[in-house]
């Protein structure tokens, strides 16, 4: 066996012991609760077992191999247990379903739960199908059900095996995108006046699919569509009572060629045409700048009403059903704040392997919203197979800044990662932010006590009068939340951190208690916000 390559593996071993040390050291000395004891048992292993492999680097390179292997695997464990571990964010999985029985869901299910997972985001609509017998489409002739599921109903299945283990089911929908199929889908096939073309595509006979990604779009410009669209959606929420609807492919799609640009139908060109006075088909994009961008706002407009739109009608069916937006990069996300008002959870696709341009895409998209959202990162470790301390370290990118982490997707979910991830950052069962807000407030408070008995007095970084007087703030803000006395919690929380501040410089409170509570303080003034402002409870 090569000696560079052993060399590697022993190096890597030695970084992986000193990240595990420094990350236990880090977190104790900020007063994180977390399986100390445990990571440092894993650690004292794997440092013992680094000696070992040493001795036998030299008289069994087959040994040293593997005794180097299980050194790596005990230090990551132990950096595993040294990280905190929220009580309320979202964590959440896109799954593209293939179960043919109620038996394989709840065996998908399982392993979703053991994750733990407390949301999924589950493809009901894509290639132009639903996954269930649709009334909707029936009635308006198209194919009523995926062929992969006829003869059986997996979203009833997912929907009330998912509720028995605590797994709120949304419903992810493709939007206006409908596949790749020569013929068009389903929906075209029926109704191929439905078709929405490029530029270039004006005057075909039949639904073209995009030149770029060979998808299928539909015309978002014509009311017709947009209702089937809408009544699909209802249709989940009211027979199926999907706890969310997850928007994708809300928009058309943007080409840097604008005679690729979309969308030129007959019925788009006509309604701009009554509109405007002219035929968009003539304007010039790189001559005729005004009048194009006259044409391109049209449009935008019309995606920007149709999320208004269903945002109401999804409310007014039930008010607790959530609504999210998986932006991805281009249109969707550079004008994500269009839709602030109606969307409840912006989750972006922060699709990158490096953890700080996840990091920095979640910012961006932060920056965007109006106050009263929640943001979700949206990753995809599992989608490239990144390795399990990659994986976390995706789900720890943006914890600063985010209320929950959604992972794409579920069909490349390995056991390592389904066990890293209940090991590490969710290790501790946690109440879905979006979901449940003030339960989550109620959550952070309830931690906040058990962090003042297991953590502050047992180190001694709170006198005993402060320690009550915290223990006793949280019992009162927790008193206002269960009489839903709202607006004085509000009050009472910025009281709290002022009180928090004083004591910090008083001296009476040390400076790593400061900041946890100040945090939870804070997370709880942006739920409040975001149950006050969006009406989710």
């Amino acid at each position: 066996m090569a000696e560079q390559e052993i060399n590697l593996c022993l190096e890597q071993a030695e970084k992986l012991i000193a990240n595990a040390q420094r990350t236990i050291k880090e977190n104790w000395d900020a007063c994180v609760n977390a399986p100390f004891d445990l990571a440092r048992e894993h650690v004292g292993r794997a440092v013992h077992l680094l000696e070992e492999a040493r001795e036998l680097q030299l008289t069994d390179s087959g040994a040293c191999m593997r005794v180097a292997k299980q050194t790596s695997a005990e230090a990551l464990d132990g950096y595993f247990l040294a990280l905190p571990s929220r009580v309320a964010e979202a964590r959440g999985v896109w799954y593209r379903p293939t179960e043919q029985s109620r038996e394989e869901v709840c065996r998908t299910l399982d392993r979703v739960q053991a994750a733990g997972f407390n949301e999924l985001y589950l493809e009901t609509w894509f290639w132009g199908y639903t996954i269930y017998p649709s009334r909707v489409a029936t009635a308006r002739r198209v194919e009523e059900q995926h062929p992969a599921f006829r003869g059986w109903d997996p979203l009833e299945a997912f929907v009330k095996e998912a509720g028995e283990r605590g797994i709120a089911v949304h419903a992810w929908l493709d939007g206006f995108m409908v596949g790749v199929d020569p013929t068009g889908g389903p929906v075209l096939r029926t109704l191929p006046e439905w078709s929405a073309f490029s530029r270039r595509q004006t005057g075909s006979e039949k639904p073209l699919p995009q030149q770029e990604t060979g998808y299928f779009w539909l015309d978002i410009t014509n009311p017709e569509v947009r209702q089937y669209l809408l009544d699909i959606m209802k249709e989940m929420i009211m027979t199926y009572g999907v706890a969310g609807i997850n928007l994708d492919f809300m928009r058309f799609p943007h080409s840097a060629d604008w005679k690729e640009s979309y969308c030129f139908s007959e019925y788009a060109r006509e309604a701009f045409r009554r509109e405007h006075g002219n035929d968009p088909l003539g304007t010039d994009a790189e001559r005729q700048q005004e009048l194009w961008k006259t044409w391109t706002d049209w449009l935008e407009q019309i995606e920007d009403d149709f999320v208004a739109d269903l945002y109401k009608e999804i409310k007014s069916i039930n008010p607790q059903v959530i609504v999210s937006a998986a932006p991805e990069p281009g249109a969707e996300s550079e004008k994500i704040g269009n839709w602030s008002q109606h969307v409840d959870v912006v989750i972006p696709q922060a699709y990158y392997s490096s953890p700080f341009a996840v990091r920095e895409s979640v910012q961006l998209h932060k920056n965007e919203l109006q106050p009263g959202n929640l943001v979700y990162s949206g990753i995809y470790p599992m989608y490239i197979r990144l390795g399990a301390l990659e994986t976390v370290d995706q789900v720890l990118a943006a914890r600063d800044l985010d209320n929950g982490t959604v992972i794409f997707a579920f069909g490349q979910a390995s056991n390592e990662a389904i066990r890293v991830l209940r090991m590490g950052p969710w290790r501790t069962k946690a109440i879905s932010t979006g979901m449940f807000p003030l339960r989550a407030i109620q959550g952070l408070l309830e931690a906040a006590v058990v962090d003042v008995e297991q953590v502050y007095i047992p180190r001694g970084v709170v006198s005993e009068e402060a320690a009550i007087e915290i223990v006793n703030r949280v019992e009162f803000v927790l008193g206002l939340l269960q009489k839903d006395d709202l607006v004085t919690l509000e009050t009472e929380v910025l009281a709290f951190k002022q009180w928090i501040k004083e004591k910090l410089e008083a001296g009476i409170v040390h400076p790593a208690v400061e900041l946890q509570l100040t945090k939870t303080l804070k997370e709880i003034q942006e739920l409040l916000l975001y149950s006050r402002i969006k009406q989710v409870k």
